[in-house]
């Protein structure tokens, strides 16, 4: 019976796997129902009867489950006593007798929470990203208590299983991709490793070995060659940007080639496309929603943590009181711009926050190939249509970039060349894909040196491969 190897890309935003036999690499339909079957968008929806949906059906269930539905809470006795004590100022007056009058009270708060009741199911993405959180360690859905690692299982075993459904075996050793960093700190790193190891093994998988995403990019590109080169793969995804820089010598055969491969430098920063997407709500949505709104006699602004929520478009029901609806109705009755305050109201009164970002994400994969995109949106009340030009974009970014040079950089001098000792620089990931880094790149290495890969696939690939021949 042939032997398959599998390599597993376990991304932000999509996931992907590939399978190596003899040679041989073939990369695996995970999701019939995404506009690529080919990759997995990374996506979690557990409904309220338990049922754990994967995919582009995870959001297809919460846009049709949750956005424009009335949400209801309400305060819930948790059942605990929390205690404290309370230092008196003594009783300075004549019949003050301090034997008879204690300075510590005890006193006792009953701790209650906001709870939804009528919720149909929760949704879960980026959750590699939530991996390296260490106060993160779970959270309760519908009464059971998940931790992260048992979430990111769930997205896992839908991979595992479209894995042994073209293998025809099982398969419980693999080979996942990990970003050069999860976290700029190193205990974060460690963290996110294990957990993700965790998952794999809580997925099926007993032996699971790690290896750099970017490193898998380049294995794919080079074992395809037989001429001695230094290789520079940027890999730009949804939550991290990874750049490595390797050697390969002229050896015939991907086990030859692979044996006198060297890794020179690697480098990392968790920014990528979904810091790009916060920045493009913060800079042409917040002001829709009311960000430049004064109200009542004082014309104060509205309060930052409003706007900060919608940035976390999946706690945006936690707004959704008596008491804050009821705030947005006064502050529209005074205030210099009622509309944006009705469309903030009604933002999250109808959780439309995630159709909200969708279109954002959507807008800015269009300015891949147009000089210009429009963020639109028409629902209840909330009317966007937000013209976004490639300039403006850029300014926006800008920041980003700023900091992904930093991580080029950094990975040049740990591999101690200069931009005119790469041959090639191979680019992967969606996010490598906007017209200001294509131009940032080509700008450092000139154009006619940047080879595009697969945007989605192109790491696992080399993931499999690297499980057949280490």
């Amino acid at each position: 019976m042939a032997k398959f190897h599998c390599g597993i890309d376990f991304g932000t935003t999509n996931s992907s796997a590939a399978l190596s036999c003899d040679g041989a690499v073939r990369v695996l339909e995970l999701d019939p129902l995404n506009d690529n079957p080919a990759s997995l968008p990374s996506l979690l929806y557990i409904t309220n009867e338990g049922e754990q949906i994967v995919g582009r059906a995870a959001a297809d269930a919460f846009i049709d489950r949750n956005v424009d539905r009335e949400v209801q809470l309400k305060q819930v006795d948790l059942g605990v006593a929390i205690e404290a004590y309370v230092g008196g100022e003594p009783d300075k007056s004549e019949t003050y007798r301090p034997a008879a009058a204690p300075t510590d009270v005890r006193e006792g708060v009953r701790a209650r929470a906001t709870i939804e009741v009528n919720s149909p199911g929760r949704l879960f993405q980026s959750l590699k990203t939530q991996l390296r959180h260490t106060a993160f360690r779970g959270t309760e859905v519908f009464g059971t208590l998940y931790q992260i690692e048992e979430l990111v299982a769930c997205i896992l075993r839908r991979v595992k299983a479209a894995v042994e459904e073209a293998a025809g075996a099982p398969v419980e050793r693999v080979v996942f991709g990990r970003p050069v960093r999860f976290s700029t700190h190193d205990a974060e790193n460690d963290v996110a490793q294990r957990r993700l190891e965790t998952a794999a093994r809580l997925a099926g998988f007993s032996e699971v070995t790690f290896f750099y995403e970017p490193v898998g990019a380049c294995v794919e590109y080079a074992l395809g060659i037989e001429q001695r080169q230094r290789l520079m793969v940027v890999d730009i995804g949804g939550g991290t940007c990874d750049v490595c820089v390797m050697e390969f010598g002229g050896a015939r055969g991907a086990a030859a080639r692979l044996a006198e491969s060297r890794i020179l430098g690697i480098s990392g920063v968790p920014v990528a496309g979904d810091a790009i997407d916060r920045e493009i709500i913060k800079s042409k949505l917040f002001p829709v929603f009311g960000s430049r709104v004064r109200y009542g006699p004082s014309r104060l602004r509205i309060p930052q943590y409003i706007f900060n929520e919608i940035l976390d478009w999946q706690n945006l029901y936690k707004l959704n009181t008596e008491e804050i609806v009821h705030w947005f109705l006064a502050m529209e009755a005074d205030c210099t711009a009622p509309g944006s305050v009705r469309a903030l109201r009604m933002l999250i009164q109808r959780n439309y926050g995630y159709p909200v970002a969708r279109e954002v994400e959507s807008a800015k994969k269009r300015l891949s190939w147009e000089d210009e995109a429009e963020i639109r949106l028409h629902m209840d009340t909330v009317d966007i249509q937000e013209r976004l030009e490639r300039e403006e974009f850029t300014h926006i970014i800008e920041y980003n970039l700023e900091r992904m040079m930093r991580s080029i950089e950094e990975a040049e001098a740990a591999a101690q060349v200069r931009p005119k000792d790469i041959d090639l620089v191979l680019t992967t990931g969606g996010t490598s894909l906007i017209p200001a880094i294509r131009h940032m790149l080509a700008e450092r290495f000139g154009a006619d040196r940047l080879l595009p890969r697969d945007t989605f696939t192109s790491v696992a690939t080399g993931l499999a491969t690297v499980a057949q021949y280490c």
